[in-house]
């Protein structure tokens, strides 16, 4: 966290949630294509004229690839969901933790006068 004030760490928690909001994004199209099955995917190919010279073995194969694949950048992106919502939490409590001790300031402040 690189902000010491209330601006910078509302400025970076924006940015932050911006960041877990993508990611949650990519998250939920990611875990869609693990969803499809085979024929599925074949119906989504052959509209985009992909896959019509291979075999059904081979694209059972790569089907099968595609899924090893989306199934490991899942696993990555819930690893940085996950950090990313720790992150979040920490710039909440820092942000809670400036706001009080900048209320305690005013209020000493106040005092003073």
């Amino acid at each position: 966290m690189t902000g010491t004030n209330i601006r910078e760490i509302i400025e970076e928690e924006e940015q932050v949630q911006r960041h877990k909001e993508a990611l949650d994004s990519r998250v939920r199209m990611r875990s869609k294509l693990l969803r499809e099955s085979l024929e599925e995917r074949m119906r989504r190919a052959q509209d985009y004229g992909e896959w019509n010279h291979l075999s059904q073995k081979e694209r059972a194969g790569y089907h099968k690839e595609d899924k090893l694949y989306l199934k490991s950048q899942v696993d990555r992106l819930r690893h940085e969901q996950a950090r990313t919502k720790g992150k979040l939490a920490e710039l909440r409590r820092a942000k809670a933790r400036a706001e009080l001790i900048r209320a305690a300031a005013v209020a000493s402040e106040r005092k003073r006068h």
